[in-house]
């Protein structure tokens, strides 16, 4: 009974302890650069107010739709008690963080205090010099549903470690459970601890049928189980094609793709040799059944952690599937494990026994463990979070609760408007406009990314910018400001495009070979089609003319591609191949001669050699033939923003 309730106040002064450590390094703190920050604070918004994720929605929810709930519930649990936009996110990401390393010095302060030191020595250098530890994705790259699912993930083992000595029956039940709850969170962090509880149920039951001569039909049952609660879990149909999208990944030094495999091998064998130490090792010592235990749950992790970034290299090499930035964003596991694993292979060479300088703290090795083990997770914890911002905070706060603001009281939002600044960064103006203001996710806003501004500002009716920012200007202002934001007429600042969704200005130069146009724009029906744009007479005047075309592709699988080609009568052509890893939308640019632009109009002609309809490959009754799709063109002089 004692036991218990000791054990019940470790798990209760534990939860404290993360919840006060993540609550003091969130305040007003944002670490991230990544484009995948925005994605999720468009989610915020919803949860903030509604505490659901809809399946429908503008184009930017489209994605997010896709993602587990979980994850951004209790990112909206934070909102809901008062953090900010920014500090919601962090403050779960921190939190999650915490709980990886709580778990991961107490099993290894299990193991021995030398392993405790050894693993935080190797750990902080991990940290120092290439960034890849659990957590790390809050330093340069917030992945939020990623590192929840990592803390799920620790936690599931260390009860499964519990489990593990006291009942295979209990164990093989908690595991299945635990993969499919893990898998509500993120697929990778899933397929993490799904590997682990197999290595650490194959070892031991392996190594009891080679004791006892006995077959135990449970470890065979979980063996299969195990696997089966990844792929029944309703959102894996879903989440193994997202591993293909882009972002930023700055890991501390410049790590190939191959380097990151190779690292990823040797972590897989040295976690396999630990793990075979184990399997013919001679029958556990009671007297230290939990390090034995501990250490069998570092190996089986390390494993599975090196496995899941070699099998991703490998989908990426062989199939195409994925992105470079895929596959790093999602191995940094890989180093944190090298961290433990390099270590307690050099102990398990030598036995996985405490050296004599433990072994004299007799009685009170326990009690120093848990002190050492709560002044290593804090001495990580500000490793990874205190260091300078890269954003100051509170600023970029006051910003979107201000751009926000557009929306509620002026009513801008959707294709209305776009916020696009010259500081604070990019990224910055690339959230407020997808988050706060509910921009449809096209080629103009993606295009923000890059520097901040629009592709074509013109084609914007309002641009959203700071006061005395180069976009500006006094004349074209509409209405007060509102707090460090004004509002211009983006028609003001330079002259619009040919826009061709429903209704558009754009439309009636369509000519043949179209469908009826829809909200994101117009799609070809057939494999030529051509659009007549007019001239103004200062388009004539322009000395190195070019036509630019904004274009986008179907592509209805995954490995889909279609060829498309812009070209004008006499001129230069473009030829442009869509596929998921490169670009589902892109800027065609084809110079034009002083002659093509005498006449009154230009006839652009846009072809698909490969389009094919949807009903021929079985995706409904539509008999259109896709292959391109139009959203806006205009000339312009080369070079001009």
């Amino acid at each position: 009974m004692f036991e218990t309730k000791k054990t019940w106040l470790w798990v209760g002064a534990a939860a404290l302890w993360c919840l006060v450590l993540a609550a003091a390094l969130s305040s007003n703190r944002i670490l991230s650069l990544s484009v995948d920050s925005s994605y999720h604070l468009q989610v915020m918004e919803v949860v903030r107010h509604a505490f659901i994720i809809p399946l429908q929605g503008h184009e930017w929810m489209a994605e997010m739709a896709y993602y587990p709930k979980l994850s951004h519930r209790l990112a909206g649990l934070f909102a809901t008690l008062g953090w900010q936009h920014l500090s919601a996110l962090l403050m779960a990401g921190v939190l999650s963080a915490a709980v990886v390393w709580v778990c991961l010095f107490e099993h290894a302060r299990r193991v021995s205090l030398t392993f405790l030191a050894l693993g935080l020595v190797f750990t902080l250098i991990n940290i120092k010099i290439t960034r890849g530890a659990f957590g790390g994705e809050l330093i340069d790259n917030f992945f939020f549903p990623q590192i929840v699912g990592e803390a799920v993930n620790l936690i599931a083992l260390t009860i499964a470690v519990v489990l593990l000595g006291r009942s295979r029956r209990d164990f093989v039940l908690f595991a299945v459970a635990a993969v499919a709850f893990c898998g509500c969170f993120h697929l990778v962090p899933t397929l993490q601890l799904a590997g682990a509880l197999m290595a650490m149920l194959g070892v031991t039951w392996l190594r009891e049928v080679l004791r006892t001569r006995k077959f135990e039909p449970i470890g065979l049952a979980g063996l299969i189980a195990i696997p089966a609660a990844i792929v029944l879990n309703p959102f894996f149909s879903k989440m193994k094609f997202i591993a293909g999208n882009n972002g930023s990944v700055n890991l501390g030094v410049d790590l190939s793709l191959e380097a990151l495999a190779g690292f990823s091998a040797l972590l897989v064998a040295l976690s396999a040799w630990v793990l075979l130490t184990h399997l013919l090792r001679p029958a556990d010592d009671p007297e230290h059944e939990a390090a034995d235990t501990s250490a069998l749950m570092f190996a089986a992790l390390g494993a599975a952690c090196g496995a899941a970034m070699l099998a991703q290299y490998a989908v990426l090499k062989l199939t195409g599937d994925g992105s470079v930035y895929a596959v790093l964003k999602h191995s940094f596991g890989v180093f944190s494990m090298l961290a433990f694993v390099v270590p307690l292979w050099g102990l398990t060479v030598l036995g996985l026994r405490g050296v004599s300088a433990e072994e004299m703290l007799a009685d009170r090795r326990l009690q120093a463990g848990v002190a050492l083990a709560v002044v290593a997770q804090t001495v990580v914890m500000l490793a990874l979070f205190l260091r300078p911002s890269v954003m100051d905070v509170p600023r970029v706060n006051a910003i979107m609760e201000d751009i926000r603001q557009v929306r509620v009281t002026r009513g801008l939002h959707g294709d209305a408007a776009m916020f696009s600044a010259e500081f604070p960064t990019p990224i910055v103006t690339y959230m407020g406009t997808i988050a706060m203001l509910q921009s449809a996710h096209g080629a103009n806003v993606i295009s923000l990314i890059e520097d901040g501004r629009p592709d074509r500002a013109g084609d914007v009716p309002y641009i959203v910018t700071l006061a005395g920012d180069a976009f500006d200007k006094p004349s074209c202002r509409s209405g007060a400001p509102i707090g460090l934001v004004v509002v211009v007429a983006g028609p003001c600042l330079e002259p619009p495009s040919l826009r061709f969704k429903q209704g558009a200005s754009g439309v009636p130069y369509l000519r043949e070979g179209w469908s009826a146009p829809e909200l994101g724009g117009v799609w070809a029906d057939g494999k030529r089609s051509t659009v007549e744009i007019p001239i103004a007479d200062w388009q004539r005047s322009l000395t190195s003319p070019v036509l630019e075309v904004a274009a986008f592709a179907f592509l209805p699988m995954p490995d889909s591609k279609r060829t498309v080609i812009v070209s004008v009568p006499g001129g230069a052509q473009e030829r442009f191949v869509f596929d998921r890893q490169k670009a589902v939308n892109h800027g065609f640019v084809v110079p034009l001669s002083p002659e093509a632009l005498k006449g009154p109009t230009l006839l652009v002609t846009i072809e698909s050699p490969d389009a094919a309809t949807p009903k021929s490959l079985g995706l409904g009754e539509d008999t259109r033939m896709l292959g391109a799709g139009l959203e806006v063109m205009r000339i312009v002089g080369a070079g001009q923003p």
